[in-house]
């Protein structure tokens, strides 16, 4: 690839979880880009394109990545299809917060293979804020209730709620099966698989594992589905979905967790079709929605509430 100008790149970020604490540089950017194998990522690594935003610098593939902080991998622009036809409504805003109902098949924050079609790039672009950042995080495929922060001290402050588990968040999950209980705990320490081809997939138990607690309750019940709502107590990767699918119970449209990683790795490496989607696992994407969350406002301290309706799909 010939060098690019300057003005060409981009810095694309990836925030170390906690669950990645420890891995070698190489092998934690080979897990998060799809297609990406470690050979690559050691070559990019060389070459300098992976940075620490602050820190020491990541000059070999075997340096060591620690949780909670974030690399930089610095990539030439992306070439994206147009944002202008996505909407993301707006559910609450005061001085210091801004609530929206993410739509379930939008990015958040900029990865490698997505930087102006993401969440975040698109607010920021058509609001116009002096400040405006995502206070945590929701997959891809899951809609729901995001809160962004509007000044840096709302943000330095929802972000230590988060990371405190002071935030109390609902989801609503449509599974695939009944489950005959009314209501259960799931307590399954959780680590990613070693054995799993897409680098991504969680594994219950096992060494290293991370403790991951999920109150689950059945709201309705139908011939071969039920609606569960779900309360994660800790906030690992997938959560809710391997809890779910380690319960017999999977997200109905959950690729990974109920397609397995044939399905998962089909679905990253050819365009399927939404038929064909719901043909596999059911429909075109998991059918995880955040409901809800309970907080402290950044402002007044006081104990705030706020839900987001379920998507149209």
């Amino acid at each position: 690839m010939e060098p690019a100008d300057e003005e060409d790149l981009i810095d694309i970020p990836f925030d170390v979880r906690p669950e990645e604490h420890g891995r070698r540089a190489d092998l934690f950017l080979a897990g998060r880009i799809k297609r990406m194998s470690r050979s690559k990522a050691a070559e990019l690594i060389r070459t300098g394109s992976v940075s620490r935003l602050h820190g020491a610098p990541v000059d070999r593939p075997a340096v060591r990545v620690h949780a909670g902080e974030r690399l930089l991998l610095k990539r030439r622009k992306l070439i994206e299809p147009p944002t202008d036809g996505i909407v993301i409504p707006v559910v609450h805003e005061d001085e210091v917060l801004v609530a929206v109902n993410k739509p379930g098949d939008l990015v958040v924050h900029p990865t490698a293979s997505a930087y102006r079609r993401t969440l975040i790039h698109i607010l920021r672009t058509r609001r116009g804020d002096d400040f405006l950042d995502l206070a945590h995080r929701l997959d891809k495929e899951t809609s729901g209730l995001l809160l962004l922060s509007k000044t840096p001290a709302a943000d330095s402050f929802l972000k230590d709620e988060f990371a405190s588990r002071r935030v109390h968040k609902t989801y609503l999950a449509l599974v695939v099966g009944v489950p005959e209980w009314a209501q259960q705990r799931a307590d399954g320490p959780m680590r990613l698989d070693p054995r799993s081809d897409s680098g991504v997939r969680m594994v219950i138990g096992g060494p290293d594992a991370l403790p991951s607690v999920t109150d689950l309750r059945v709201l309705a019940r139908g011939p071969r589905h039920a609606l569960v709502e779900a309360k994660p107590h800790t906030g690992r990767q997938h959560q809710i979905r391997l809890h779910l699918a380690h319960a017999g119970f999977p997200i109905v449209g959950d690729k990974l967790y109920l397609g397995g990683d044939e399905v998962f790795l089909r679905a990253l490496n050819e365009p399927l079709s939404d038929d064909e989607l719901v043909a596999l696992v059911g429909h075109r994407r998991h059918a995880l929605h955040a409901f809800g969350s309970r907080f402290r406002h950044p402002s007044t301290r006081q104990p705030c509430t706020l839900s987001a309706p379920l998507a149209p799909d």
